[in-house]
């Protein structure tokens, strides 16, 4: 998906350098071994975000983030007792992760499949179809 969309060399390299430091915060992850109730848990607090913008209710998402929370405490401590520090390790690759560009993230996973069209008029349009999305793939997949 690269090659479809060329770019100025100087845009090149700072392409380059934003996916090194997104590969570099992935690794930090796989070093930790996070397992799918973490993931899950981390994927929950980083989207109910209480600060995004046009929130009609914040505070219901700042609970639902505080929930999200409270069930990786107890589940971190529940499973990985040996590694008190493990919460704080994870909690502290999330705004790392937050700075990566939407941009990058579009350009790297759906280039190929959107094109150009930026990934939030998609899902937006998806959400405001009213009706059920259809994948060109099938149910078993």
């Amino acid at each position: 998906g690269l090659h479809a969309a060329p770019m100025a060399a100087e845009r090149a390299v700072a392409f380059m350098d934003q996916v090194r430091a997104f590969q570099e915060q992935v690794d930090k992850l796989g070093r930790l071994q996070v397992d799918s109730a973490e993931y899950g848990c981390l994927k929950a607090i980083a989207l109910f975000t209480p600060d995004a913008c046009g929130l009609s209710d914040p505070a219901h998402v700042e609970s639902l983030q505080e929930k999200a929370q409270v069930a990786l405490t107890e589940y971190v401590r529940a499973q990985y007792p040996s590694q008190p520090q493990r919460f704080g390790r994870l909690l502290l690759r999330l705004p790392a992760l937050r700075a990566v560009p939407a941009s990058l993230i579009s350009q790297l996973f759906f280039m190929r499949l959107v094109g150009k069209t930026p990934i939030e008029t998609l899902i937006r349009d998806m959400l405001l179809s009213g009706s059920t999305f259809n994948w060109p793939y099938g149910s078993g997949q």
